[in-house]
């Protein structure tokens, strides 16, 4: 399973609006989509603020950024 987001940041790590999916590849499985999507959104919520240095902040600030979250289902290799 894949989800990729797109959301920007502020210089301070806070995030700027909401993360928005802009692609995903799930499976037949409603519940375990579901469950993939909202760990995928717990996880950003607990990273944030993302801890950057005032040098990184003020490169990346206002950028959409575009991280991808994969899940291999187990016995896959």
């Amino acid at each position: 399973m894949t989800l990729t987001l797109q959301f920007s940041i502020r210089r301070n790590g806070t995030l700027i609006g909401k993360p928005r999916a802009t692609f995903s590849h799930l499976g037949d499985d409603g519940p375990l989509n579901r469950a993939f999507v909202a760990s995928v959104l717990e996880a950003l919520e607990k990273a944030l603020p993302l801890p950057v240095s005032d040098s990184m902040g003020g490169a990346i600030a206002g950028r959409t950024l575009f991280p991808r979250f994969t899940a291999v289902s187990q016995g896959a290799s």
